[in-house]
């Protein structure tokens, strides 16, 4: 956050000055305490300044019946399934609220690899839409595969330091991981050297495996189907991605692992989704209603599609109606 702008923040908090917008009495959906309540939500520069009661703005929005809530972010998602770029996929998830996504373009990449990399990166650039990308880790997924293009750790140091690049995308050649394969270490390692994370793919694997990616320094796991694999998952400290999208729908099985006390481990992802079926049903926005109607707690359900992916993604700036966050 620039200096000026914290000082205008700060100001506004103070009550020393008007916000640009105040949506008053408005009901916040609250995904730190897990609560809902009324309150004046004061927002300027693109921050909320504010939440409490007697703000002014220059700008004064009735919230009578309205609920305000932290937008959405998909934790893991192959653009490439919309058949569109990061410019037009823009387009359709906006409106639904999804403003955040950690997006792995290893479906290009598999075919035109650095080439395909850099497009996805030029075209994800200045979009409203923040895409954080992570690099293919598996290209091609597994060393007997022949695909379009191979992504070595020497192909993708170029792009680690990418200011588009987040982290390392889903490691699904596990084999590499437990014969400790120096190119898959030395992938990892260039990744967390540079401060940046590393998302698994831990399909039908149990709880020795999962410990080998634990130490691997693997933190998510989108590959759950069942309420035993997704507590398996929680328990060795992996981030638990509740999938639901066109290929793979885990919504009903896994949000059978979600309580109270283990809520905080559980975020939502679609992986793959038609563009069709986004138009029709939503992504992250049906998740969440699929989640109310399972019995999820409606607060609860909203810091999965927000806090907490934010959390596991170190994205600290944004995921919940908070002073200093972004609006």
């Amino acid at each position: 956050m620039e200096q000026t702008v914290r000082e205008r923040l700060i100001a506004i908090a103070a009550k020393k000055e008007k916000a640009a917008v105040v949506y008053q009495n408005i009901s916040v959906i609250d995904v730190m305490t897990r609560e809902t309540y009324t309150a004046d939500v004061a927002i300027d520069s693109g921050y909320i300044a504010a939440v409490g009661e007697g703000y002014e703005g220059v700008e004064n929005r009735p919230g009578t019946s309205l609920f305000i809530a932290p937008s959405f972010v998909d934790a893991h998602v192959h653009i490439e399934s919309s058949m569109v770029p990061p410019s037009e996929y823009e387009q359709a998830i906006l409106p639904l609220g999804v403003t955040t996504i950690i997006a792995d373009p290893h479906e290009i990449a598999n075919v035109k690899g650095a080439e395909g990399l850099s497009f996805m990166l030029d075209d994800a650039e200045g979009l409203a839409l923040d895409v954080r990308m992570m690099l293919p880790s598996c290209v091609p997924a597994t060393s007997f595969e022949h695909a379009g293009a191979s992504l070595d750790a020497a192909a993708l140091a170029p792009f680690v330091n990418h200011p588009g690049v987040h982290g390392l995308g889903e490691v699904m050649d596990y084999p590499a991981v437990e014969r400790a394969d120096r190119d898959m270490l030395q992938k990892i390692k260039q990744i967390e050297d540079a401060g940046k994370l590393v998302d698994g793919h831990a399909a039908g694997l149990g709880p020795r495996e999962i410990n080998i990616y634990g130490v691997a320094g693997i933190r998510t796991d989108h590959e759950s189907i069942s309420k035993e694999d997704a507590i398996a998952r929680a328990r060795r400290g992996l981030y638990v991605e509740v999938r639901e999208g066109s290929a793979a729908r885990n919504l009903k099985e896994v949000l059978d692992a979600v309580t109270e006390s283990n809520a905080s481990r559980f975020l939502f992802c679609t992986d793959d989704k038609h563009l069709d079926d986004t138009l029709r049903e939503g992504t992250i926005d049906y998740n969440i209603r699929y989640a109310i109607r399972h019995g999820i707690k409606r607060e609860t359900a909203y810091a999965m599609a927000s806090l907490h992916a934010t959390n596991a993604y170190r994205l600290d700036d944004r995921g919940a109606i908070v002073p200093g966050r972004r609006a």
